[in-house]
């Protein structure tokens, strides 16, 4: 041996020691601080650890040597149906309402049905689905595994496996960076890297094939050098259809060898592999765009830490916005397998509420960017998804939203108006076609455009006009929270405008001189005495309308604009019809003698004049907060004899009102049941109970246990207004208010609550406690002079600093 190869030989050993001392310094095998571990491979994509970036997203499945990583991307709805334009379902308008006012609601529901088929529908039409982007598959050297462990960090948005077998110690992690756009994975060990990558077509199950064969033209992998490359083609075409996608993925190795096999491309004794990849949609086929892709992954670091660095600032800045702490420490290593079993047997300890929250926020903030979440979030194994994994407006995309702003994101929430507003062409022809009037209708069901296209004779949503105006609440309620004036003036008034304009003209007047809205339609409920879901005079309907015009005018007086306008509206509140009463005590559903309600269903849908900021007709008539707590418990009795049941979403926005209610101990049950039986082992979320991957809960459940600790709206606050009994002692941070107050701080102890304020302007607020107030005492800042009186203070918050407040309840 020569002098040179001593040298080189004994330089290569202590390269070897300092790899293993690095190993030594940091357990591979630690669980995250904010994150959670499994001790086993995911059984099926539903169970798949995620990351995402809100425009791509990655199912990690966790397997040692035969890994799979199910990459999704936004925009990848499968175009199956081709968007037609709506029905003239206006010209059947007077007939459709003779027939409800008859009684005769089925005939009713099927005109639509029939009008549709008239104009070449061809039968029951749904959204483009949401279908996945490719596989990657990842495939080392086969050795006992001795050790093992997958977890998220929730802070860096990284998904991680790590084993032991008799190699050495591995770690393989994957995140979707947000500021890079590029899926980036990453494999390291003690021993070397000997293996393959590659892409492939997700698997099709057999009953899948004609639905694949019939709108996929070509899917092809392919490898090349250190390059790996997917196209897929679509079948069908329109205007501005997308065609296809491509992906494309560089690998890199420190150490050893990687050359093109085939498809794969095979790996021999590395130190390190990073794999970049990207994918792009692609409107225009034939002009490929992987040259373009392979240009933007040679651009970017070659240094896994340092693309880390990047994404986990943004993501994290994200994520770290609120934190809630409910002395949880006991049980918070637990694997989720053994907090989804102890759960379903018990209730949800501390911990578990602490992990799940995070969880959920963590879900929602990967799933939105590019669209909000849809029913999946951004991701999905299959390619035939339950409601095709669209965007259900009728609740689902609703409270997957709900957290966003309170827990002071709003920046997320701007991909949803992005997606209404791109749509408003579509919403137009709607408001047109269907019903004969000016403004916007926003349909039940979206994906790829906004045309309503959905009809049915026994879920009859072309019937139901409330998507527009609840969509315009969450323009305004940005406004409350944020005070983004420009916001409120060109996007958020337009729209609402647009919205209002459409009771104008659909409306009519009944014998009493009350609006009489026909048809009408109560999400997804039949009245007791009826065989239809097509009805009159839906409360939430008509609740949707009222908040809608009061919005209205309360933003055009805030723009001092629209004065003649803003009398219209307020002529308009004056003649609509008034909550009712059932001989039960109940809220009545339908605002008409006629139709009964019925008490046995998922929905609470004429409870939305409490989902979110409480409507004025309510709080200011006890007699109505009353009946809405009376439909709560006869909805009640029907979920616990299911013990929660399925659609969790309705559990999430029965929480939502019991908080407003200051129902504290159905809040927790329902907290409870949200805990315990609709998670998966990777921390997703259900629709059912341990069936039906959705993410709707994933955005209600953090919103629900916020709402039990704050609720706002502009010059009141309430702190702890339906806590939880069990929650002796907590704390949460960094809740952002109606009102634009930032909620820095909120810990409670007993009878002791601190707290911590910043408000975005000069403003008196009324701070209200769940017990009569004992004492207030400034910590620090400027309050002024605090006057209490019962369970109330009243305090004026400076622009921009920070007030801390110590308060003693009686």
């Amino acid at each position: 041996m020569t002098r040179f190869q001593k040298y080189f030989s004994a330089f290569l050993i202590l390269c070897s020691m300092a790899h293993q001392a690095v190993w030594a310094q940091t357990d591979p095998f630690q669980q995250p601080e904010r994150g959670f571990s499994s001790w086993l491979p995911a059984p099926n994509w539903e169970h798949a650890l995620l990351s995402g970036n809100g425009t791509m997203g990655a199912m990690v499945m966790g397997h040692p040597h035969d890994e799979t990583v199910i990459l999704n991307h936004a925009l990848l709805y499968l175009p199956a149906t081709e968007p037609k334009f709506p029905i003239d379902q206006a010209s059947r308008l007077p007939e459709i309402r003779q027939l409800i006012m008859e009684g005769k609601y089925e005939e009713a529901a099927k005109i639509p049905v029939e009008q549709s088929l008239k104009e070449g529908y061809g039968g029951h039409l749904w959204s483009d689905p949401y279908v996945p982007a490719f596989d990657v598959n990842l495939q080392m050297a086969a050795s006992n595994v001795e050790k093992y462990k997958r977890m998220v960090d929730f802070e860096t948005g990284e998904a991680k496996v790590a084993w032991t077998d008799g190699q050495g110690t591995y770690v393989r992690k994957v995140f979707v960076s947000r500021p890079d756009s590029v899926v980036v994975i990453s494999i390291k060990g003690t021993g070397k890297i000997n293996g393959s990558l590659s892409f492939a077509r997700r698997p099709v199950e057999w009953s899948q094939w004609e639905h694949i064969n019939n709108n996929i033209a070509s899917a092809q992998a392919a490898a090349k050098d250190n390059w790996l490359t997917y196209r897929s083609e679509y079948k069908k075409r329109w205007k501005g259809s997308l065609q296809g996608y491509e992906g494309v993925g560089r690998v890199i190795t420190k150490g050893g060898s990687a050359k093109a096999v085939g498809s794969q491309v095979q790996v021999q004794d590395a130190d390190q592999v990073l794999l970049l990849i990207k994918i792009s949609p692609n409107y225009n086929y034939a002009n490929s765009q992987v040259e373009a892709l392979q240009q933007y992954l040679e651009s970017m670091p070659q240094n896994y830490e340092t693309l880390l660095s990047k994404h986990s600032k943004v993501h994290g800045d994200l994520f770290r916005s609120v934190r809630l702490d409910l002395g949880g420490s006991t049980g918070s290593g637990l694997y989720s397998e053994t907090i989804n079993l102890r759960t379903a047997q018990a209730n949800a300890s501390a911990a578990t509420i602490e992990k799940q929250f995070d969880a959920a926020r963590y879900n929602i903030i990967s799933a939105t960017g590019t669209n909000p979440p849809n029913l999946q979030g951004i991701w999905g194994g299959s390619w035939t998804p339950p409601w095709s994994s669209d965007f259900t407006h009728d609740g689902n995309v609703e409270v997957a939203i709900s957290s966003l702003l309170t827990s002071n994101t709003p920046e997320l929430l701007l991909a949803y108006f992005d997606y209404h507003d791109k749509r408003l062409h579509y919403y137009r022809d709607n408001a047109k076609r269907m019903f004969g009037t000016r403004g916007i209708h926003v349909p039940s069901h979206t994906s790829t455009h906004g045309w309503d296209n959905h009809f049915d004779p026994i879920w009859c949503l072309s019937l139901w006009t409330g998507g527009a105006g609840w969509t315009a609440s969450y323009y305004y309620d940005y406004w409350l929270h944020t005070g983004d004036r420009k916001f409120l003036k060109e996007r958020a008034y337009p729209f609402m405008k647009e919205a209002a304009l459409f009771y104008e003209d659909f409306v009519t007047i009944g014998q009493d001189g009350k609006y009489v809205f026909n048809p009408s339609y109560s999400p997804e409920n039949t009245p007791s005495n009826s065989s239809s879901q097509a009805s009159l005079n839906a409360t939430m309907d008509v609740m949707i309308a009222k908040q809608l015009l009061r919005n209205c005018i309360a933003a055009a007086q805030e723009l001092k604009i629209d004065k003649e306008q803003v009398k219209v509206w307020k002529t308009m509140l004056t003649k609509m019809p008034d909550y009712q009463v059932a001989e039960d005590g109940a809220l009545k559903e339908w605002l008409t003698p006629v139709l009964k309600d019925n008490h046995q269903h998922r929905h609470i849908s004429h409870l939305y004049a409490l989902y979110d900021i409480v409507d004025p007709d309510f709080k200011q008539n006890p007699e109505l907060m009353k009946a809405a707590a009376m439909v709560v418990e006869e909805h009640m009795k029907f979920r616990r004899e299911e013990n929660g049941g399925e659609m969790v979403f309705g559990l999430a926005q029965m929480a939502f009102v019991t908080a407003n209610l200051e129902d504290a101990a159905t809040t927790a049950e329902l907290i409870n049941w949200l805990a315990r039986y609709y998670w998966t082992s990777g921390m997703a979320t259900y629709h059912n109970p341990g069936s039906l991957f959705n993410m709707d809960l994933s955005g209600g459940y953090p919103s629900a246990i916020m709402r039990a600790l704050a609720y706002a709206e502009p010059g009141l606050i309430k702190l702890l207004p339906a806590l939880p009994p069990d929650w002796k002692k907590g704390k949460i941070e960094g809740l952002l208010l109606r009102g634009q107050v930032e909620l820095k701080s909120l810990a409670w102890d007993g009878n002791q609550v601190n707290v911590t304020l910043q408000s975005g302007k000069k403003q008196q607020v009324e701070m209200m406690l769940p017990k009569e107030i004992a004492s207030v005492k400034t910590v620090a800042g400027n309050a002024g002079k605090v006057g209490t009186k019962g369970r109330s203070a009243t305090l004026m918050l400076p622009a921009n600093r920070e007030v801390q407040l110590s308060i003693s309840m009686k």
